[in-house]
């Protein structure tokens, strides 16, 4: 081969490999949102049967109810929905939300509004999250996805759906049951 050919493919492999590093030096990947929690696997358990404590709060993994096989309903909860019902959900590549019974009414209002039909906010309609009073939330607001929490100590909206956009779907398992127009919904 020629000698300068060899020189001319030298230059551009080096100016590809530094445009290829600068250009993603400037562009670094969005940090996730969250704490990052060991898996407690995907074990179905029956309704009362006993199991160990959970590694997250509120839970992100681990034993779980599975009664008809599918996920509760997608939607807005007024009911407290138990940790083992919704890491169904989770499992399920879905987002939950939980707030403490005490949260302000019109922080209630925002979440349930941001996460049901008619959405508060047109460009985003989550059709994948729970949300719903717990009484055990050591904060006001506390979002888990599969292997995933977020704490708040209040309504904020753009951190709270990054949170929702950096993990709905990432699951062990599909994405199977059905996707709805979430709801407000009484009791889980």
């Amino acid at each position: 081969m020629d000698k300068r050919f060899l020189g001319i493919m030298a230059v551009l492999s080096t100016v590809f490999i530094i445009l290829f590093v600068v250009s993603n030096s400037k562009n670094p990947a969005p940090q996730q949102l969250g704490v990052k929690h060991a898996s407690q696997g995907e074990t179905h358990i029956n309704r009362g049967e006993s199991h160990p404590p959970y590694n997250s709060s509120p839970a992100s993994s681990g034993w779980h109810y599975s009664d008809s096989g599918a996920p509760i309903p997608w939607g807005a909860y007024t009911q407290e929905v138990p940790e083992e019902v919704f890491l169904h959900n989770t499992e399920h590549g879905g987002v939950i939300i939980t707030y403490k019974p005490d949260l302000p009414k019109d922080q209630i209002t925002k979440l349930q509004k941001l996460f049901t039909s008619p959405y508060s906010d047109p460009s985003f309609k989550p059709n994948r999250a729970i949300v719903t009073p717990r009484s055990k939330n050591t904060k006001p607001i506390e979002l888990a996805a599969w292997t995933w929490t977020f704490s708040l100590d209040g309504y904020d909206e753009a951190k709270i759906k990054n949170f929702y956009l950096q993990h709905v779907g990432q699951t062990p398992e599909s994405m199977a049951g059905p996707s709805n127009t979430p709801t407000i919904q009484t009791n889980p």
